[in-house]
């Protein structure tokens, strides 16, 4: 299975006879060897709201699909697990420019088979990976890498100043981009956002935002696996 075949999946609640929301993420176990969890985008009629999933809550997945039993399955906090390598750039341990990786394989019980760069890679072949940037060993290389120290926290202050820190807003809704429009996409009184056949940009995103239909947006695109 591949991971773009599950984003833009719309999760299904058996239990509620309805399509709860879409699959705009993935989560990975700490070395990337398994499919921990994947986001989901809820269905509501304001901005959409995040939620997790399981794996092992899955029942099914089929034609775009993602099966659950119920709602109740989705989980509003995600335990700390590595985000999806997907649209990192790549390189192999020479410095060599691999582009980026386009996809992350996995097998029905979403153990990672391999990941997707100029070539598909077996997870043994990562030599280092970041937030940045994944680094590929190259064939019959045998280079190991010390681990970094740990560094001893510093000791608090015997009277700390209160400091406040703003974390910078996270790309919500970057899965969207490059998809096309399977249909047209207007906000609540009927005006037009975008039509279809539109490729979404960020300019889309913003103005769907603006208009209170992300939601629709995110109905009216095309899947990866619609597009094969």
């Amino acid at each position: 299975m591949k991971i773009s075949d599950l984003i833009g999946s719309q999760v299904l609640s058996l239990a509620g006879a309805r399509i709860c929301g879409v699959v705009c993420g993935a989560r990975f176990s700490e070395k990337l060897t398994r499919l921990k969890a994947v986001e989901v985008f809820m269905s509501d009629d304001g901005d959409c709201e995040r939620k997790y999933l399981d794996v092992r809550r899955i029942r099914s997945v089929a034609g775009g699909t993602v099966a659950v039993t119920s709602e109740d399955v989705l989980a509003p906090d995600c335990p700390e697990l590595s985000p999806s390598p997907v649209n990192l750039p790549a390189y192999d341990e020479s410095g060599e420019p691999l582009g980026r990786v386009t996809d992350v394989i996995t097998d029905d019980k979403f153990a990672v088979t391999g990941l997707v760069a100029d070539k598909t890679y077996a997870v043994g072949d990562i030599l280092s990976r970041s937030g940045e940037l994944v680094v590929f060993r190259l064939p019959g290389s045998r280079t190991r890498l010390a681990r970094k120290p740990k560094v001893p926290a510093p000791r608090a202050a015997a009277a700390p100043r209160e400091v406040r820190v703003t974390a910078a807003p996270s790309p919500r809704y970057g899965f969207l981009l490059g998809r096309r429009l399977v249909r047209d996409v207007s906000d609540t009184s009927g005006v037009l956002v975008a039509s279809e056949g539109d490729t979404v940009t960020r300019e889309t995103i913003a103005e769907a935002r603006s208009r209170g239909a992300i939601v629709r947006l995110v109905a009216g695109c095309e899947s990866a696996a619609s597009r094969g």
